[in-house]
């Protein structure tokens, strides 16, 4: 047939909108029957609009000419909105959604709108299985949201029937019964098979039939998307990655329900992830995905579909781990506990400038009588946990964890033995994988480490990480002091010596005997403590001297040793029996000091690091947190 001048049949396609219906009535577009929309989507910007259909949760397939502003694709150059779902435009039944940016073809008049919502209650249009070309005798439906033989923009969809009369690789030539063709406003509509999938999508037409139209010669062409299914589903998954500390929700866009699809998430931070066995962390059905990630590492994230489609790659670089930031904001916080027979446990959580509650309960009875409480995030969602430790005979480890508002569990038995006795328990990442884990010293003349690893719903079965680290009155830590993202073990001799060993963990044990990182750090009885305080991913060292002269210095870690001797960051912080304590209390990635008075006072101290120092002297954060003899955390000293 003689087709319109390039131009023209550009404007008649890029004033068409369109939408499918579930039955085919033998009438013209230009003045066929209505029915029930289904995926149909009208496509409207700046006053001009478009047909397409939901092919995927949140793809429009559609024509390119649609976007005339926009032929390389991209964000739309005008707002554009996509309803579907929506059988009457009358109604406000469906989906009103946003195009949030267009993928177009370079080979032929075809775009996919993407949206700003996942739209799973409408279900899209199938994709062609595989490519096939219609045959002449084929009777094929096409609807639109386009001008009727006498509505200029119809509340309803139209459907009509057509026959493909010629077809290149490309491209679909089509005869409508009864005289049909697609209008104005009915560019990018489906073109469906009798088979129920998508055939292509209508570009141009002689517009014979259609309202305020004299063409006397008829036929709609359409862009063949039979061929097109690969593609795309190669666009349908995106997907996002928000890292809190050093968990990392990854989300992603689904395919269409009836692909039933299985995801595998594949991880690296040594480059792009690949499909690969040694970077999958995980499968599921669902379209998000928690990874506990190593911390203070950039991740790249694919997420491949059973189905093939694959999303491309996204990005998240996580924090530093907190064992107190129980709202999970990237803050630390503090908590205190009641202990004795009442077990409440209270929280105040950080804001970046203060801590926020007073008498928040987040559990009214955890870790009662003489229980040693302590916390971490033991199931790597970036909301640290709280366990206690009942030693003694016993030697039940209990955990309530924290959904950002509370501790949920009352006693939940994480592990049947663990730290009996007098054993000097601690919480560390020391596998890498996330997840807090639980170590014990037997210190004495044994001088055992043992390790029970956590799988985010229990601890598993300890084993000696180390056979001869910590002995009699030294005093055990924790920190990753080579910033590999395993947690390591250090010990201060305190004493007149002032020695301190560290013994690295290869994820499997500690590694080291002794092995002196330095030698002449926390005397007597001065307080050690740990944290990243200049912020370069590996923990240093300090020690609060306390008394009336309550100096603080630090000696940071080059990853092999501890450097600086005396080294004061602070020069009155933390006087005679306060309670010393670090976190991240402002979110910057440097680890901060905070002191509790107790007693009947019970203020709260913070001073900050700027990388070099702690700023500020008498910074009251919180004027009536942990009394008396509650237990504050964190805190410095290991046992109280």
């Amino acid at each position: 047939m003689i087709q319109r001048t390039r131009r023209a049949a550009a404007l008649a396609a890029a004033m068409l909108i369109g939408g499918l219906v579930t039955t085919v009535p033998a009438h013209a577009v230009s003045g066929g029957t209505t029915g029930t929309s289904g995926f149909a989507a009208k496509i409207t910007a700046d006053g001009r609009a478009c047909s397409g259909a939901l092919v995927e949760p949140t793809l429009v397939l559609t024509a390119a000419s649609c976007f005339p502003e926009n032929p390389q694709g991209g964000v739309p150059a005008k707002p554009t909105t996509v309803t579907v779902g929506r059988a009457d435009l009358a109604t406000t039944a469906g989906h009103v959604a946003k195009v949030v940016n267009v993928i177009t073809r370079t080979d032929r008049d075809v775009a996919l709108a993407r949206l700003d919502s996942t739209i799973t209650d409408v279900t899209p249009l199938p994709l062609s299985t595989a490519a096939g070309t219609p045959g002449v005798s084929e009777s094929l439906s096409l609807a639109g949201w386009g001008r009727t033989a006498d509505e200029w923009v119809p509340n309803q969809v139209h459907a009509a029937t057509f026959t493909p009369s010629a077809n290149t690789a490309t491209t679909l030539s089509l005869t409508g019964a009864n005289g049909a063709d697609a209008c104005q406003g009915d560019a990018g509509a489906p073109i469906v098979r009798q088979n129920g999938t998508v055939a292509a999508v209508v570009t141009t037409s002689w517009q014979h039939g259609c309202l305020a139209e004299a063409e006397t010669r008829q036929g709609t062409t359409g862009a063949r998307v039979d061929d097109l299914s690969g593609w795309i589903r190669s666009q349908a998954i995106i997907g996002t990655a928000k890292a809190v500390g050093h968990g990392v929700t990854l989300s992603w866009t689904p395919l269409a329900a009836s692909d039933d699809a299985t995801y595998s998430i594949y991880a690296s931070f040594t480059g792009p992830a690949t499909n690969s066995a040694a970077q999958l962390i995980g499968t599921t059905k669902a379209t998000t995905f928690l990874h506990s990630a190593t911390a203070r590492k950039t991740w790249s994230y694919l997420v491949v579909a059973s189905a093939g489609a694959a999303s491309p790659q996204f990005t998240a670089t996580t924090g530093a781990r907190s064992l107190t930031d129980f709202t999970g904001d990237g803050k630390g916080d503090i908590a205190t506990f009641v202990r004795g027979t009442d077990g409440h446990v209270y929280v105040a959580a950080s804001d970046g400038s203060k801590f926020v509650g007073n008498s928040v309960s987040w559990h009214d009875r955890f870790s009662i009588g003489a229980e040693i409480p302590l916390s971490g995030d033991f199931n790597g969602d970036g909301k640290a946990d709280v366990a206690t430790f009942s030693r003694g005979s016993a030697a039940d480890v209990y955990v309530a964890l924290s959904d950002g508002t509370k501790f949920d569990g009352n006693g939940v038995l994480w592990d049947d033995y663990f730290a009996a006795n007098s054993e000097i328990p601690a919480i560390g990442d020391f596998n890498g994988d996330g997840k807090d884990d639980i170590a014990t010293f037997t210190l004495g003349t044994t001088g055992d480490v043992y390790v029970a690893l956590s799988d985010g719903t229990k601890f598993g079965a300890s084993s000696v990480w180390h056979g001869d680290f910590g002995f009699n009155a030294e005093l055990p830590y924790i920190g990753d002091f080579n910033g590999d993202g395993k947690d390591d073990i250090a010990v201060f001799t305190r004493g007149t010596g002032g020695d301190v060993y560290v013994a690295l963990s290869d994820g499997t044990k500690f590694v080291g005997n002794s092995v002196k990182w330095h030698d002449n750090f926390a005397f007597n009885d001065e307080i050690p403590a740990i944290g990243d305080f200049n912020g370069d991913g590996k923990d240093d060292i300090a020690t609060f001297t306390r008394g009336t002269t309550s100096d603080v210095y630090v000696a940071t870690s080059d990853g092999t040793k501890f450097v600086g001797n005396s080294v004061k960051w602070h020069d009155h912080f933390a006087s005679n029996s306060e309670i010393p304590a670090i976190g991240d209390f402002t979110g910057d990635g440097k680890d901060d000091i905070a002191t509790f008075t107790r007693g009947t006072t019970s203020d709260v101290y913070v001073a900050t690091s700027d990388g070099t120092k702690f700023v500020g002297d008498s910074l009251k954060w919180h004027d009536a947190f942990a009394y008396n003899s509650e237990v504050p955390a964190p805190r410095a000293i290991t046992v109280l």
